[in-house]
């Protein structure tokens, strides 16, 4: 890891570490993911609902506390700022905010790399094709997705023209954590809160990247390609909640098409 990166972790633990202290340290991580992906979801697509929980969020803590949070968004930033990297799981285990109970854990960034450098994802674009989709049915943090991001960079590639991702999670803490990491990566992405099993839906996040690149046109666009989540759900039922934020709603990962220019991890 960059030294500079390095640097800024150790502020941000430290920095975590001494806030709040009467909470508990999960609920002030979950809090502060929240309000991270809030902040970069609001400051492009303005969403009421999402401002609300902001606002909640941010009146249950003290005026010194409420000044630390954009300090260790701060901080984020700078550990992601040398390359695409996981950062926020990590921190997750180390600081021992995680939920071992359920069986989380998050994929060292040393194996996420090795993966998408197997894929050879730079074969695939060289031979002509516009862009790449990729498919995360449990993308936890979105360490694989920055896995690919790097690896792309690395063979002369624009992520932000080159790929567009859709990436799932059943727990919405690590949903949120690939969106924050993902937007501050400049990477097209749908981030969904969901269940890939039940295929239920209960909440959508699309990056500034997706809105910016005018993802929703290129990929109706593209015949080759399944669409994923470029149209409306319908009215939704009991079990499948309606997204917000965007005006457009996931949709299950299609089924294998040969035809398809995406691949799973």
């Amino acid at each position: 890891m960059d030294r500079s990166a390095l640097q800024a972790k150790s502020a941000f633990e430290k920095l975590f570490r001494r806030m709040a202290p009467e909470r508990h340290r999960y609920d002030v991580f979950r809090d502060f993911v929240i309000m991270a992906a809030c902040a970069l979801h609001n400051g492009f697509w303005k969403e009421p609902t999402r401002e609300a929980e902001y606002l909640a969020i941010i009146g249950r803590y003290k005026p010194e506390d409420q000044k630390a949070f954009p300090k260790l968004l701060a901080h984020l930033v700078a550990m992601l700022e040398p390359e695409p990297r996981d950062m926020l799981g990590p921190l997750y285990m180390e600081l021992e905010v995680a939920n071992r109970d359920q069986g989380q854990f998050f994929t060292p960034p040393e194996v996420s790399e090795l993966m998408a450098r197997m894929q050879g994802l730079d074969q695939l674009l060289a031979e002509g094709r516009p862009f790449i989709t990729l498919s995360e049915p449990a993308c936890g943090a979105g360490g694989m997705v920055l896995a690919v991001v790097k690896t792309l960079i690395g063979a002369g590639y624009d992520p932000a023209r080159a790929l567009w991702v859709q990436a799932w999670d059943i727990d919405r803490l690590a949903a949120l954590m690939a969106y924050v990491q993902l937007s501050l990566w400049n990477v097209p992405a749908e981030i969904v809160v969901g269940n890939t099993l039940s295929l239920e839906v209960r909440e959508v996040w699309h990056t500034p990247a997706h809105h910016l690149g005018f993802w929703s046109t290129r990929l109706k666009s593209e015949p080759r390609l399944t669409p994923k989540a470029t149209e409306e759900l319908p009215a939704a039922p009991a079990q499948r909640a309606t997204a917000t934020g965007a005006g457009e709603a996931a949709k299950p990962p299609p089924s294998a098409n040969p035809t398809q220019l995406s691949f799973d991890l």
